[in-house]
């Protein structure tokens, strides 16, 4: 693994030979669809907003978790009055095991913001490795999304790999190592970890106990983005994933601890909400909606709303 994050370009080359297959095979199917509308909202307390939309075209599709097609989207950002502008066209794919969430995921696109040009990516493989063990590699590109670092055209590579483990009945534990490497040469290393337990299995609802933490390798204030010497965050969360006639409802509540460099320690908190329709039927309609309180520039309540939506249709 170590040798892998310090080469993102071999992370990159092993994912997309992971993915081969699973494009031929969606090339055999001859079905379309039209991905619209895709709308991806976010927005803090610092007045920051940004709001992406986009239609796309899929000549291979299956259904809604099996596709390959093309995306254009509108970024549009602004705070108090500043506004800045960018436009995107993406190679989109999916092809996801809805019995266990195993497959792929990718975008790939070019990304026109003012006189800064980007080829970005956001890209995610989950394997089996045995019975009871599965790994997952990602590997994103893009902007760095705060109002200098666009401005100033920053970017960031970020990539890694988690291990899941099942423990016994009832447990699971997950592990992650990922690196973060931005164009202003700093470099932020991450552990991530949770511990699962199935409270409640037959309702779909368990208990997580989450540990995060990152370090950089500059701790220069410059305004580009957050970037202290230390971060960790410990947190307790409740999920709950259950089917409600063949729709899949999640959601999740969590509360916890953070740490900023030699600072007290203060409260977080992150809750989420995501309906999914059947994905086989004519129509299929995903939606996240998300809102934490962490860390930033300004001190420890940084607040924030996210919003992911997309509607595809079959033809």
């Amino acid at each position: 693994m170590k040798n892998l994050l310090k080469h993102p370009a071999l992370l990159c080359a092993m994912m997309c030979a992971g993915l081969t297959p699973n494009l031929i095979h969606a090339q055999s199917n001859q079905s379309w669809a039209l991905l619209s509308p895709t709308i991806s909202a976010y927005s803090d307390n610092d007045q920051f907003k940004a709001v992406k939309a986009g239609v796309g075209l899929l000549p291979l599709y299956k259904d809604g978790q099996h596709y390959t097609g093309i995306q254009a989207l509108h970024h549009s950002y602004e705070q108090y009055e500043w506004k800045k502008d960018a436009s995107q066209v993406s190679l989109v794919s999916e092809s996801i095991n809805p019995k266990n969430g195993l497959g792929h995921k990718a975008n790939l696109g070019l990304n026109q913001l003012g006189n800064h040009t980007l080829v970005n990516a956001d890209m995610n493989y989950a394997m089996s490795i045995r019975e009871g063990t599965n790994a997952e590699l990602f590997y994103n590109r893009d902007w760095v999304e705060t109002r200098n670092s666009l401005d100033r055209g920053i970017k960031y590579d970020y990539y890694g790999g988690s291990l899941e483990q099942r423990l016994s009945e009832g447990w699971t534990v997950i592990g992650l190592l990922g690196q973060h490497r931005f164009s202003d040469n700093n470099t932020r290393n991450h552990i991530r970890g949770k511990l699962i337990y199935d409270l409640l299995p037959e309702q779909g609802i368990n208990l997580q106990l989450r540990h995060r933490q990152y370090r950089n390798s500059q701790q220069e204030n410059n305004g580009n983005y957050f970037n202290p010497n230390e971060y960790e965050e410990q947190m307790v969360a409740v999920a709950m994933r259950q089917k409600v006639q063949s729709w899949m409802l999640s959601g999740l509540i969590g509360v916890g601890r953070q740490k900023v460099n030699e600072d007290p320690r203060t409260s977080t908190h992150l809750y989420e909400l995501e309906a999914n329709s059947p994905i086989t039927k004519s129509i299929v309609f995903k939606s996240k909606l998300g809102y934490g309180q962490s860390a930033t520039f300004n001190g420890p309540d940084y607040k924030y709303r996210y919003l992911n939506t997309s509607l595809i249709f079959s033809f």
